[in-house]
């Protein structure tokens, strides 16, 4: 039985467990003999994939398993930290440290007219365009377009609220870093001056909306 046991483990594969991630690592800086091109990666299709809960965002998403050769370069010229630090007024004057920890968020690729938010629904999560366009739409009209470096879902996140807008992939491609509730508030709990100035933007963005409700209504009235 010995002998049986010892042969046997003379023929299993050193370190099993890491052979399912290791075989996900097809990237810019992965060995290319390692792949197998008569098994390509068959990509699911998501046409118009609406996705009021996280559960059904997360399976419109592509993964790093999943990437294409495009969705490698695209990925690999995308520096969500550099695109936090400098290029978006939320995440001005917080400490590196604080910016480094958000960007281990989950970073996915998503398709064509993928439901990021939508309008009427709860909303867990921001986030922060690396590569192509988001829409955003009010009553399935489009208002205004958000590009790289740019965030969105801030207010709804940690306001709690019902979203007043529909945020939906317009390019082919879109990469984003989604930043869930749990994982922003984590990285901001030994931080009172971040969730602080948080707090101000939110304070500022409700004011913004009571003043444009006022406008619309005195519009209203004046017609």
């Amino acid at each position: 039985m010995r002998a049986t046991a010892r042969r046997l483990l003379k023929c299993a594969p050193l370190g099993a467990p890491l052979a399912v991630p290791l075989a996900g690592l097809v990237g810019p800086d992965a060995d290319r003999s390692v792949r197998h091109p008569e098994k390509p990666v068959q990509l699911r299709s998501f046409p118009q994939v609406r996705c009021s809960t996280t559960g059904e965002r997360e399976f419109a998403y592509i993964h790093e398993h999943n990437f294409d050769d495009r969705m490698w370069s695209i990925a690999g010229k995308v520096d969500f930290l550099g695109l936090m630090e400098e290029g978006s007024y939320l995440f001005k004057h917080v400490p590196s440290d604080v910016i480094h920890r958000l960007s281990f968020g989950q970073k996915v690729f998503a398709r064509k007219g993928t439901v990021l938010i939508e309008e009427g629904s709860e909303n867990s999560a921001l986030f922060v365009v690396g590569y192509g366009n988001l829409a955003i739409s009010v009553h399935g009209e489009e208002i205004a377009t958000v590009g790289p470096g740019q965030v969105i879902g801030l207010y709804t996140m940690l306001k709690g609220t019902m979203a007043s807008a529909s945020v939906i992939v317009s390019s082919e491609l879109a990469y984003i870093l989604e930043l869930r509730h749990s994982h922003f508030m984590a990285c901001l709990d030994d931080n009172p001056d971040v969730k602080n100035r948080m707090q101000v933007l939110l304070e500022q963005r409700e004011a913004q909306n009571k003043a444009a409700e006022m406008i619309s209504k005195k519009t209203v009235r004046e017609v």
